[in-house]
């Protein structure tokens, strides 16, 4: 039996109400598997309602574009607000959706919200256009839409957009027409997040709840510098739970909701909001933060930093006032070079074998610690050394090595270990595992004080919380550390020195010496000593 909206939920203006049902009736006709091949990730009805309730709603005609639009229920969360206005509006939505599956329940919706704003005393018009969203406007507009001012470029005065979320090749048709100003294997939801600015009209307003992965990282980066270039971030919601905004997803990364404007608008702030997960009833955190401290441009890069409080603020004060980034003082971080599904034939699970080397792997990281052998769960501790293999083995030298994954509701994003061959009996080369990073010096051995700086900057909360406002995925990309701000060697060495002496590792220990060291004391100290564990 096929149920019309109004059976689906008679009351009048509870459109939110049969966007969910929609969702839910298309959710049992359909599989996850076919879902996440789409890049659908349907959006809770709460924060559909708080998208909305970001975009102005001047009086008049007002024209939106809801692309990748589902069931509506962004659209519907929209016309929900704007039937409890008193002053009438006229509302023309345009909403792409290419799931065939889907636009019959779309359609439905919109024909809800149609009747819902008429009975209040509005006017509202819709088409669901079902062609390729980036693909169909670049035909249309041609480079002109991206890189100039053509016909296209004024056609909407809102956008709402919880855009599909999958990797693309280089080679597909969408990233060909994005090669300017994406880089890599680029992900579809930047794509629509570029064609929908370039059809904003001047002052126009994008709401997008997306990945935070766009925020830094050099597969961003051109995408970034083109879109601050043109649009103005006004607002940014974060989610302290990954897995909580998309109930089953297995979402990896934070996720994000921003508001942007079409143009080099007069805002010096930028709204920083925060809420535990789906829930938005009552957003627990909202702070203005100068745009400096949120967008760091002074490479040119437009990283987007996030911080959630005014401690936070101070940190990247704090940090941001180092004078050099990490690659300047001649520091390195390189990925380890083993991936064990390519090199099966060199793994050892015994670590007695005459032609084997240390393995490491994450699980051998620990907090300035690199403990071997340590067995898990049946990995291997060791790797055969041969004329094969030497291409993947480094020298055992003094390194920093760095977890390059942490658990998705793991407290601490970067836990850093010694590597010091002085201290056991290494032999002359090691493996190291793709899943791990190591730190060197580019033109000479670390010393044992510089790497005990090192570890300890890494292992402070001072460090971590500062990258975590960078980057909102559980991989720590070594892109991300080679651009960060760091002390002067001579400081790394103060510290290790001081780390040395006082012979314990202790986080609230570690976190003193690192924090006298630094000249950190006042507010930003006291905040830091009580979250150092």
């Amino acid at each position: 039996m096929t149920h019309t909206a109004q059976q689906l939920e008679p009351t009048a203006t509870d459109l939110l109400g049969v966007a969910v049902a929609l969702q839910r009736r298309h959710a049992t006709q359909t599989s996850v598997h076919r879902r996440k091949k789409l890049g659908q990730f349907f959006t809770p009805s709460s924060v559909a309602s708080f998208m909305a309730g970001l975009l102005s709603t001047p009086s008049g005609r007002i024209r939106i574009l809801d692309a990748g639009a589902g069931t509506g229920i962004l659209s519907a969360a929209l016309c929900d607000r704007l039937v409890r206005l008193r002053a009438p509006r006229s509302a023309d939505f345009v909403l792409v959706e290419t799931d065939a599956a889907v636009v019959p329940l779309l359609d439905e919706q919109m024909k809800y919200c149609r009747r819902a704003l008429r009975d209040a005393g509005h006017e509202m018009s819709y088409t669901i256009d079902q062609t390729d969203f980036v693909l169909s406007n670049q035909s249309t507009f041609g480079q002109k839409l991206l890189f100039g001012n053509g016909d296209g470029s004024s056609e909407f005065d809102a956008v709402l957009m919880n855009p599909p979320y999958f990797k693309l090749t280089s080679e597909s048709p969408h990233a060909r027409a994005f090669q300017r100003i994406i880089r890599g294997h680029p992900n579809i939801y930047a794509l629509f997040m570029a064609t929908a600015a370039a059809l904003l009209r001047p002052g126009g307003e994008l709401v997008a709840i997306t990945p935070r992965s766009f925020c830094s990282g050099l597969y961003f980066r051109e995408f970034r510098r083109w879109l601050f270039e043109r649009m103005t971030l006004k607002h940014i919601h974060l989610f302290d739970s990954r897995s909580d905004t998309f109930e089953g997803s297995d979402v990896l990364q934070e996720n994000v909701i921003t508001l942007c404007q079409k143009g080099a608008i007069a805002a010096a702030t930028v709204t920083v909001s925060t809420s535990h997960g789906a829930d938005l009833d009552g957003v627990d955190r909202q702070t203005r933060f100068r745009r400096s401290c949120v967008i760091d441009d002074a490479c040119g890069d437009h990283l987007i930093r996030i911080p959630r409080s005014r401690a936070d603020a101070r940190i990247i004060a704090a940090v941001e006032s180092w004078p050099a980034r990490f690659v300047e003082h001649g520091l390195q971080i390189s990925t380890g070079p083993v991936v064990t599904f390519r090199a099966k034939r060199y793994l050892l699970h015994a670590a007695d074998h005459a032609y084997s080397v240390p393995l490491i792997l994450p699980h051998n990281i620990r907090p300035f610690e690199t403990r071997w052998p340590a067995s898990k769960n049946g990995k291997p501790l060791a790797f055969r050394a041969c004329g094969g293999s030497e291409k993947l083995l480094l020298a055992a030298r003094n390194y920093v090595l760095l977890r390059r994954f942490s658990a998705k509701e793991e407290h601490r994003r970067l836990t850093a270990s010694c590597f010091l061959p002085s201290h056991g009996r290494w032999p002359l080369q090691i493996a190291i595992e793709n899943h791990v990073n190591y730190v060197y010096h580019s033109r000479r051995e670390l010393t044992e004080s510089e790497t005990l700086g090192l570890a300890a900057l890494f292992n402070s909360s001072l460090l971590d919380r500062y990258f975590r406002m960078l980057s909102g995925n559980t991989q720590v990309n070594a892109t991300e550390i080679r651009t960060m701000p760091f002390p002067d060697l001579g400081v790394v060495r103060q510290i290790g020195s001081a780390v040395r002496e006082a012979d314990r590792f202790n986080p609230d220990v570690v976190e003193s010496l690192v924090l006298a060291v630094l000249g950190i004391d006042g507010p930003i100290a006291h905040d830091l000593l009580g979250t150092s564990r």
